[in-house]
């Protein structure tokens, strides 16, 4: 900073000499004194116009010096070509960075590009010491050629955003169809129809070692499997207990001796018997008058409604058979003394034997 200020104040004080020394030698020329002492007045300047051509020299010097001591970022490979990859789900390299400056090297900020994460340790590099940036390249997913750029953001002024890449080609082992399974809706004891296809993309021959499933009650089983390369397995989805109702979401992991190849897999497990309405209301019923409510259940399978009552005991139950695969239960309620929370019927559906209608 000081130095700076004294720059400006020379770079003034040179410049008012050098226009006096320019005016003096228009004024000389214009009172018709001949050329020669004008000619002398030129070549020999007075000391004051000697001491400005110094200070603006040395001014010169300073500046092109200062210059030149500056911070400089490199990296003796700032690319890394990993080649071709199979089957793995991230890459990781470490650049290394030099300050070959004269001036600490201050990162401010690292750019990555997409699948891509870096972490530079130190964040300020001394002169002619090393930083180490580390970058992580999330290949899942991902195939075919490879080309991620990292930029690391410095107070380099000649270089402010220095560029490293990252390439290569990622090459798929196994083809999994379909990439991701939507069961829909499922009964809970219904059965799964799907079927998983796998092929060996690669030359050599890969195992197919086990397959797991996160969701509970559903397993994978092999039921085919083409021995000769490239090799192809049929994988058949099953149910080996009574899915829970409501919505899951999993995968279906199937681990080759290449690597494991993820499947997606949601569904919806719905009851068999439908209940509507769900809830009873009498929230807005009149206190003293009796209410009369209708439940029906139905499904798509035929079934018989056993018997209704409610867990108080309180009010009168009706049931009426519409069909087969339709009931209906009436009730009907006195507000004012009714305790009831619960309305229960049982069926003769194994997999819904009870079902509970809340009373609110």
């Amino acid at each position: 900073m000081i130095m700076d200020r004294m720059i400006r104040c020379g770079c003034v004080f040179a410049l008012r000499e050098l226009k006096g020394t320019i005016v003096k030698m228009y004024l000389s020329k214009k009172s018709n004194r001949s050329s020669r002492v004008v000619h002398a007045r030129l070549c020999v300047p007075s000391r004051l116009s000697r001491f400005s051509v110094l200070v603006l020299c040395f001014m010169f010097l300073f500046v092109a010096i200062s210059s030149m001591a500056a911070p400089r970022i490199v990296c003796d490979a700032p690319k890394y070509d990993f080649g071709t990859v199979i089957g793995k789900d991230q890459i990781t390299h470490e650049f290394i960075l030099t300050n070959i400056g004269d001036e600490p090297v201050r990162i401010s900020n690292i750019k990555n590009c997409c699948g891509t994460k870096s972490t530079v340790e130190p964040m300020e590099i001394f002169p002619g010491s090393n930083a180490v940036c580390q970058t992580i390249f999330t290949t899942k997913n991902r195939y075919g050629p490879q080309e991620k750029q990292i930029l690391i953001a410095s107070n380099d002024r000649k270089n402010p955003y220095f560029e490293l890449k990252i390439t290569g080609t990622l090459k798929k082992a196994i083809e999994v169809l379909p990439r991701y399974i939507r069961l829909g809706k499922l009964s809970v004891g219904g059965e799964i129809d799907q079927i998983i296809t796998a092929t060996n993309l690669l030359e050599e021959p890969v195992v197919l070692e086990s397959v797991q499933s996160t969701v509970p009650g559903i397993v994978g089983e092999i039921i085919d499997h083409v021995d000769p390369d490239p090799g192809s397995w049929t994988i058949k989805l099953v149910s080996n207990d009574k899915l829970q109702a409501g919505k899951f979401s999993g995968q279906i992991r199937l681990n080759f001796s290449t690597g494991a190849v993820s499947v997606p897999i949601l569904g919806t497990v719905t009851l068999p018997i439908k209940v509507i309405p769900e809830q009873i209301k009498l929230s807005l019923s009149t206190a003293d008058k009796a209410v009369k409510r209708l439940v029906m259940l139905k499904s798509e399978a035929p079934f018989e409604v056993i018997s209704a009552e409610l867990d108080d005991g309180k009010g009168e139950v009706q049931i009426n058979r519409v069909s087969d695969k339709k009931w209906t239960v009436e009730l009907k309620l006195n507000p004012s003394d009714f305790t009831a929370s619960c309305l229960h019927v049982t069926t003769t559906c194994s997999e819904q034997a009870e079902v509970l209608v809340p009373i609110l």
